[in-house]
Order: C-alpha cells, then structure tokens, then sequence
C-alpha cells in the first residue's frame, strides 16, 4: 500500500511541504489557523510521519538506551517495565542492552553506536565500570544511573538498601533468631556492601556478637542461594535463619532446604530482598524487603526526558524507601538454640 507523502498533505493544505514539517515538528513558528488546517490534512489523507525523519529534523532520535544485566530476571525485567512505560507517557522509545556477563562498558559503547540515542539509562553500575560510567556522564550524554550508592555526579536513583536491610534482620532478632546466616549478592556491586552493613548494624543494636562463619557470598542467582544452604547447613551451629540479598537467591535456598527436608519457616525462616513476582506464590511465600522496582524505573526514565528537554539540569539524587513484607517463610524461633547473643 503506497504512502501518503508530506508534498501531498502539503497540496491538500494549501501551504509548503516546510510549514506541514514545522507542525509536525511542534514549532512554535506556525499560526494557529495553518497548524489547524495542516492537521486537519494529516488526518484526511490519514498521513504518518517517518519517524527517524522526524527524529533528525529535531536533532533527536526520540529513543533512550537503557543497560541491565539481564533481560530475564524478575529483578530487572520489573525495572525495564517501568522504564518502558515511563518512556512511553513522554512519547520515547526504548533500546535495550543487556551485558549478558559481558563488562558493562560494552553495551554501553554497543548502545551508543548502534543507532542514535538522546539518552541513556544505566541500572546497577559495578564498581568495576565506575570509572567508564564517570567517563559516559562526563561526555554529555543525558545519563541516569539506577541503583547506585557512590558519589558520582550525575542523575541517580537509589533505595535506601543499610535501612532495608537493617529492618529485615532487625525483623528476624525480633522472632527470636540469634543465629542468622546471611547470603551476600556480587562483591563488585556497591549494594551488597550496603546490605552487610545494614545486617551487621541490627546485630550492634541488639547487642548480638557478629559471627563472620555466617556469612556466605552469593551472586544474586538461585544457585548461589542453594550453594549457601549447604555451606550453612554443614556448620557445627547453623543458623536458626537466613537472610538472602536478593530474592532470587532466597527462593534458591527454600529449594535447597526443601530438598533436605528442613521444614521453612518451622525449622528456618527465609527472608528475601527486591519483592519480585515469584516471592508471593512460591511455598511457603517468602517474607522480603520490598523495593520499589518498578517506581525505579519509571522515575529514571522521567527524569531522563527532563534532562533531555532540559538540559544545564543541576543533578538529581532520589533515594527511595523499602518495606519489610511478612509472609510465610519467617516465624518465631524455636528455643533449641542454645547459642548467647
């Protein structure tokens, strides 16, 4: 089916193929009563405009990149999703890039380079990418950094992660538990640092001693989770609960304690980190600090249009709050422990 060209709106308008551009373009520069009959043509002759023409004439693409790690976990998939929609309320598309492993950098510079961008969107920066990141928000691009905690000047947005991870353990002395292993996530992202610490400033507050043997480095990923269990499980005094880092280590572990037929919550309590999807219909269903993801993703991509049509933004620095969701995988300790605080 053949397209309708601008010269033939023009025709029907009665004015130049520039002026139906310059509407089509949203100039200022164009009398009410022309932008009227211009529009009135685009809609009889039900005319669409070439997006990437329409894109270079402004000097933009209308398109914002946006880096994760991965496009199949439930983590960023919820922070893509509110990306997308965010973007879609300012009229923008999204390319998407995932490291895949691979150093961040490289979907970065892929993204830069594969078509043209106006933004770009980086979500859990390493601190292994730091100084490429610096590099990215020093060359002008409009950048906003998800989920980082380091003092980098450029637009970031954050949770609060010492404080969600301070009411989860906090949450766990309260039930009685004194032993409480915890399951690290990458010891290259700054957020993971944050969460010991908050883990460990529950245990200072209730005078509890800290006991390095109950902590487990993970990945983030369910198998990490289950390879904990079994380091945890095979102490001389494991622990009574389990903090994990992220969800999806902490739905790692429920396997893995399930597969020794350890009773959760009954004989352990499970708490998770992030509220993904699965935390509310896995058995039991896992107690976890909620993060707003999705909220995440919607104020990156809003506040990557204002500094795209704003540019000379002085930098914003948004940190979000977390809230501790009790459900079926944390309970009361049994008094078998045995072990002084």
């Amino acid at each position: 089916m053949r397209r309708t060209t601008i010269r033939e709106v023009a025709v029907r308008a009665g004015v130049s193929h520039q002026t139906v551009s310059r509407v089509i373009n949203k100039s200022p520069f164009v009398a009410a009563a022309t932008r009227t009959q211009v529009l009135r043509a685009i809609a009889e002759l039900d005319y669409h405009p070439n997006a990437n023409a329409v894109g270079l004439s402004r000097d933009r693409s209308d398109i914002v990149g946006l880096v994760v790690e991965s496009v199949t976990s439930p983590f960023f998939a919820q922070i893509i999703a509110g990306v997308e929609q965010g973007l879609r309320d300012h009229g923008r598309h999204l390319l998407l890039g995932s490291t895949h492993g691979a150093p961040q950098i490289e979907a970065i510079t892929e993204l830069l380079h594969s078509r043209r961008i106006d933004g770009m969107i980086v979500v859990l920066p390493t601190t292994s990418s730091a100084d490429q990141t610096q590099q990215l928000v020093q060359s002008g691009v409009p950048t906003v950094l998800v989920d980082v905690h380091d003092d980098v000047p450029a637009n970031t947005i954050g949770v609060d992660n010492h404080s969600g991870a301070h009411s989860a353990t906090d949450y766990l002395i309260r039930l009685g538990h004194r032993r409480i292993g915890l399951i690290t996530g990458r010891s290259d992202v700054l957020v993971s640092q944050i969460r010991v610490s908050g883990y460990r400033s529950a245990l200072r507050q209730h005078a509890i001693r800290f006991d390095p043997g109950l902590i487990i480095p993970g990945d983030f990923s369910d198998a990490s989770g289950r390879r904990a269990v079994d380091q945890l499980m095979a102490l001389a005094a494991p622990p009574t609960a389990i903090f994990a880092c992220s969800d999806e280590m902490a739905l790692g572990a429920l396997g893995a304690l399930l597969q020794r037929g350890v009773n959760v919550p009954d004989d352990i309590s499970v708490v998770g980190y992030d509220d993904i999807p699965q935390a509310s219909i896995c058995h039991p269903t896992l107690t976890t600090v909620r993060q707003p993801l999705v909220e995440m993703g919607q104020l990156a991509s809003h506040t990557i249009c204002r500094i795209i049509d704003e540019p000379g933004q002085p930098a914003m620095r948004a940190v979000m709050g977390t809230r501790l969701i009790e459900r079926g995988s944390t309970t009361w300790a049994r008094r078998r422990e045995g072990v002084a605080g």
